[in-house]
């Protein structure tokens, strides 16, 4: 069952900013490490970054901060707007479904998903995930943030690792640890979940 974001925002609930602010330390400490696994000799040449289903941006902020030249997607256009309305330098934002991203040019060297994937069917992950790897630049990595399989996945989604490697087959896994569940709510906590990083065969 695909979970429906469009009724979150309509209802004003959208629970997953507020844990993401929690984290923005450790969130920040992983940007310089993918930063420096990507910086160019020149300088002045900003890696690529695709945040998928950015929501209001608040991960997509810190990527440009970070020294990233990003660009967020998401098919909300409540939670757009609001990106859009505190978009600062080297942020970009588009309208589009995670599913169809043809509307951008291939080259990007970090790619963050922070639990977009685990909300669509299996119709929609294996577009998303051909997607993807018609994007990604050579040695590029992907960061993932996602609830596993459980009881509550019509509500919260969830996606197994063995699922998320199938998505991204053109991707090898090279690791994957538990998330910090403060700030998560109780159905989420029992999700175990994980964030998982591949690089892009």
């Amino acid at each position: 069952m695909e979970i429906n974001y469009r009724l979150y925002y309509r209802l004003g609930l959208h629970p997953w900013e507020h844990y993401a602010k929690l984290h923005l330390d450790a969130f920040d400490h992983q940007l310089r490490i993918e930063l420096e696994d990507h910086a160019t000799e020149e300088h002045s040449s900003r890696p690529r970054a695709l945040d998928l289903g950015c929501g209001s941006g608040i991960h997509t902020r810190r990527m440009a901060a970070a020294g990233f030249s990003v660009v967020g997607v998401d098919a909300q256009q409540r939670a757009l707007h609001r990106a859009q309305e505190q978009a600062g330098e080297h942020e970009t934002y588009i309208l589009a479904d995670v599913t169809d991203l043809t509307v951008l040019e291939p080259g990007f060297s970090f790619f963050l998903d922070s639990g977009c994937l685990q909300g669509l069917n299996s119709q929609a992950r294996t577009r998303y995930g051909a997607q993807v790897s018609k994007l990604a630049a050579h040695g590029a990595t992907f960061l993932a943030l996602q609830f596993d399989n459980s009881r509550f996945g019509s509500v919260i989604g969830g996606i197994s690792s063995s699922e998320l490697e199938d998505v991204l087959s053109s991707w090898a896994l090279v690791d994957k640890y538990p998330a910090d569940t403060r700030g998560l709510g109780w159905l989420q906590k029992r999700t175990n979940p994980q964030w998982y990083r591949f690089l892009y065969r």
